[in-house]
């Protein structure tokens, strides 16, 4: 509610108070801050958000001296599904690796967002190396057991490069988010439907 207060015209010591009934608005308002912040196909993080909630979370590392790790994960051979099966069958098949992901990123401080196109983006905060590889291998193995729709055999898989930051680490988020980018490129040519990751500290 909103609460107005008028004085009474020709009263001095009157006034008139009303309360207004802003539900509505306030929804409206928080669904199109929600839409702003995410993608419409698979419901995840938008790259905006992304960008922001790294910032944020680079930031209370530094203060905290707590670790970080930012996973790039992209869909393999997505541009031949696509040619193959139709554009329906490809947006389906991110929502479910967008699902899986989601699945991943359980903590209210982890963030899951589709980065652009068939890749995604995992922002996992006070998660050293070891846990962020090993999240980022189970990941490998959910979406290796998808069930694909309409009868699709096609086996859908993913590669994935994992950079954690140590919590002493002087670098900067740009850098973390491009070193794990190296590594998920170095994934796909080690064969794809894998993770490779490293840890930097100084």
């Amino acid at each position: 509610f909103t609460v107005r207060i008028k004085p009474l015209v020709g009263y001095a010591d009157l006034f008139v108070i009303s309360h207004i009934d802003v539900t509505r608005r306030v929804l409206a308002e928080n669904s199109l801050a929600e839409l702003a912040y995410s993608d419409g196909l698979t419901l995840l993080a938008n790259r905006r958000r992304f960008d922001e909630t790294l910032r944020a979370e680079w930031r209370r590392r530094s203060r905290a001296r707590v670790p970080i790790s930012v996973l790039m994960i992209d869909v393999d051979h997505f541009k031949q599904f696509n040619d193959r099966y139709g554009h329906e069958a490809g947006d389906r098949c991110l929502q479910l690796v967008a699902a899986a992901i989601k699945a991943i990123a359980r903590r209210t401080s982890d963030l899951a967002a589709r980065y652009g196109g068939e890749e995604f983006a995992l922002v996992l905060s006070d998660t050293g190396h070891a846990e962020a590889l090993g999240l980022a291998t189970r990941l490998c193995g959910a979406v290796r057991e998808l069930a694909m729709p309409d009868g699709i055999t096609t086996s859908v898989t993913v590669s994935i490069g994992v950079a954690s930051a140590s919590g002493t680490w002087s670098g900067d988020a740009e850098k973390l988010v491009r070193r794990a980018d190296e590594l998920l490129y170095a994934a796909k040519r080690a064969g794809r439907d894998r993770a490779l990751g490293v840890e930097i500290e100084d």
